[in-house]
């Protein structure tokens, strides 16, 4: 049996249900059997697509579920959204797509996905989520236990359990069961607000957890007067704490507010610490619009990624600022420059040209992740573009740094910076491995010329493939190949043109446009020079 320990406590987690959805049986399979091996204790179903899937989930409670996007019948977020209409217990759903999806996994993650992984999935990547969603499991079951040990208190006290409750009841649906129980509990029948306080709080240390129990301590004393507060502090929000505040009288809210932000800015400026806030507009009754409340609380302080650190953020401010927003996106010219700067190796333009992309895009006050999001794939794009010159190692591990640092970056500022790193980074990585890898692209340079030898080939053009200035394109081409580029392209192409002769009983005019040349006289005249022969008589001389 596996049991895992965690906290003092024993957890069992060798019972766990997984499932995965892929119409591809390849796909299917190879994920199922990397599972398999990774955790042999797993009991691992398989479903070919979101029909088949969603009648296993009705059969079976499942605790993790890897899914395909694109699939018949039902595909991956039509299967995610009959979960939550359901009303079935959700698992945590992990979505498998390939990088043009990406647009599909952002709305996965709305729905409540846990991760996405790209597709082909391997080991290493896979052990981490894994890992990351069995923390998340053995989180639950342990705040599950701790809450039916203190459920038998709940008639004297108002307890830990009660405060999850209470959490659970704002962002999640309850159980009829639960539900009754809270509202039970939870009797405010006057006009109120949730307010989500930034702690600046992100580990578990000896000074954090002071510095929680004192901003805690502060909320309380700061309100106590002024309304019947609850203090919640979510274990898995460290950096987070909301206050349910009822207001004992009419003005007492702009009082409240204005007090508690003086408060904390004290306190954050003796702990060295910067506290901002996003907060609800007021309800009515709060026991009917805490839902609300905290939705608008919620929205506020995601929106905090925009403003400097420290602000308190109102919903109707943010709402004042989001109807005068600019509509946001990018331009195809601003794209195109910025790939023209990328593959032209000039690092300070194409800094100079996303950061003003990004700008322009921030001026349209996105929803931050939306906004991550499009910058992640202005990066890829160019990181797409450069494909070519840049070896696979340091290719794979930059398209995971984009993904990954954009994502983890906790302001729009702090994007903005780690994007132009990246930026930066990207331009001296393909300059670095272009000059490394000279020869291996002269030799992919070689085999596109002969694949368009049809073509209207010419030397800027070419260089501009792989990434190189014409004239250093140029000399680099002769050192390598000990003729200029042009009398290589009219080696080539008479070359191309004899074989076609000698081969195939094609028209000599269908042979010139085969090997490039519109012009038949101009063929004849360069074949001849070449051969010194003209090409019915080349033909006729040797095939004879």
């Amino acid at each position: 049996m596996s049991i895992h320990k965690l906290g003092g406590m024993r957890v069992h987690t060798d019972s766990i249900e997984i499932l995965i959805v892929d119409d591809e049986p390849k796909q299917r399979r190879g994920l199922a059997a990397m599972v398999r091996s990774l955790r042999p204790e797993y009991r691992v179903h398989e479903a070919k697509n979101g029909k088949e899937a969603l009648e296993l989930a009705h059969r079976k409670p499942l605790d993790i579920v890897f899914t395909d996007i694109q699939m018949p019948l039902v595909n991956g977020i039509e299967f995610l959204e009959h979960l939550h209409q359901d009303g079935t217990k959700l698992p945590k759903v992990v979505f498998v797509s390939v990088y043009h999806e990406f647009g599909y996994a952002r709305q996965a993650v709305r729905l409540g996905a846990k991760d996405y992984l790209v597709k082909p999935v391997s080991p290493d990547h896979l052990e981490p989520v894994l890992a990351q969603l069995e923390h998340q499991i053995r989180q639950e079951i342990m705040e599950q236990t701790a809450a039916d040990s203190l459920s038998r208190q709940l008639a004297q006290s108002k307890t830990v359990y009660m405060e999850q409750l209470l959490y659970r009841w704002m962002t999640e649906e309850l159980q009829p069961a639960e539900l009754q129980e809270v509202q039970a509990a939870f009797k405010a029948t006057g006009p109120g607000a949730v307010m989500i306080v930034e702690t600046g709080s992100s580990s578990s240390s000896t000074a954090d957890q002071e510095w929680r129990q004192m901003l805690k301590r502060a909320i309380s004393q700061t309100l106590g007067g002024l309304a019947d507060i609850i203090v919640l502090s979510p274990e898995h929000e460290k950096d987070r704490m909301v206050v349910i505040a009822e207001w004992k009288s009419a003005g007492a809210e702009g009082e409240g507010q204005e007090k508690l932000r003086a408060a904390l800015t004290q306190l954050g400026q003796l702990y060295n610490r910067v506290i901002g806030a996003g907060v609800a507009r007021s309800g009515s009754c709060l026991g009917t619009d805490i839902r609300d409340c905290w939705v608008q609380a919620q929205q506020a302080a995601h929106y905090l990624y925009y403003y400097p650190e420290g602000t308190w953020l109102t919903n109707e401010a943010l709402e004042a600022q989001l109807s005068k927003a600019a509509a946001a996106a990018v331009a195809a010219k601003d794209s195109q420059a910025l790939e023209e700067a990328v593959t032209d190796g000039s690092a300070e333009l194409a800094s100079l040209t996303l950061t003003g992309m990004m700008e322009r895009l921030a001026a349209g006050y996105l929803p931050p992740f939306r906004y991550k999001c499009a910058v992640i794939q202005q990066l890829l794009t160019c990181l797409k573009r450069v494909e070519l010159v840049i070896d696979d190692a340091d290719y794979r591990l930059l398209s995971e740094r984009i993904d990954q640092e954009i994502v983890a970056s906790p302001t729009v500022r702090e994007t903005k910076a780690v994007a132009v790193r990246l930026l930066s980074d990207l331009v001296l990585q393909m300059k670095r491995d272009k000059g490394a890898r000279s020869e291996w692209i002269m030799n992919k340079c070689k085999e596109y010329m002969e694949e368009h030898l049809h073509e209207d080939i010419g030397l800027d053009a070419v260089a501009q493939r792989f990434y190189y200035n014409a004239s250093y394109f140029s000399i680099l081409f002769k050192n390598h190949f000990g003729v200029s580029f042009t009398d290589f392209l009219v080696k080539s192409r008479m070359q191309r043109a004899r074989s076609l002769l000698l081969q195939s009983d094609q028209k000599v005019a269908d042979i010139a446009k085969a090997v490039g040349y519109k012009d038949g006289k101009y063929f004849n005249k360069v074949f001849k020079k070449t051969f010194l022969h003209s090409p019915d008589e080349f033909r006729r001389t040797f095939t004879s």
